[in-house]
């Protein structure tokens, strides 16, 4: 039976997972939206990222932290999902997200295996980025590998956030 401070920690770390899911997906977007800005119209010049190793590091890190691989941080908040549902004796809901999550996984190594192994296209489609031209692309990219990298350091942070949220 949950009692009254599991409800709050399992509000908590749920809110937490959220967040830190939803801010690698909204910065995949984000890089993908500066992708197709550029006039690669179609999804199947994705297979060019291999031209340029920034954006396809961008792609693969952020596919990563979402799917929950161990060094990111999508994988501490997956972590603390599992570890608050064997606590709580949630065992089906506990083996539902475990299968749950191995299935999505496979999704995710697909697509980043596509980005990774595909062959390149025989468009003629220059990556030839300047600097000038995605100067806050760059910056806002590396603040954010950083933050989906390293950020299991300010994760107890994240999680007292959310924890004054219900206060």
């Amino acid at each position: 039976m949950l009692t009254l401070n599991s409800v709050f920690e399992t509000l908590t770390y749920l809110y937490a997972y959220l967040f830190i899911y939803n801010i690698s997906l909204v910065f995949f977007f984000w890089s993908f939206f500066n992708f197709v800005i550029n006039n690669y119209k179609t999804i199947y010049f994705l297979n060019n990222l291999k031209f340029n190793s920034f954006v396809n590091l961008v792609f693969t890190v952020c596919l990563f932290s979402m799917a929950g691989v161990p060094p990111f941080l999508g994988f501490f908040s997956k972590l603390f999902i599992l570890l608050l549902l064997s606590s709580s004796n949630f065992f089906i809901f506990y083996i539902f997200f475990f299968i749950l999550l191995f299935l999505g996984l496979y999704f995710y190594v697909q697509n980043i295996r596509f980005l990774l192994t595909s062959k390149y296209s025989n468009s003629s489609v220059s990556f030839d980025l300047q600097l000038n031209q995605f100067y806050s692309y760059y910056l806002f990219s590396i603040y954010f590998l950083f933050f989906i990298i390293f950020g299991f350091f300010i994760l107890d942070d994240i999680v007292l956030f959310f924890s004054w949220l219900f206060i």
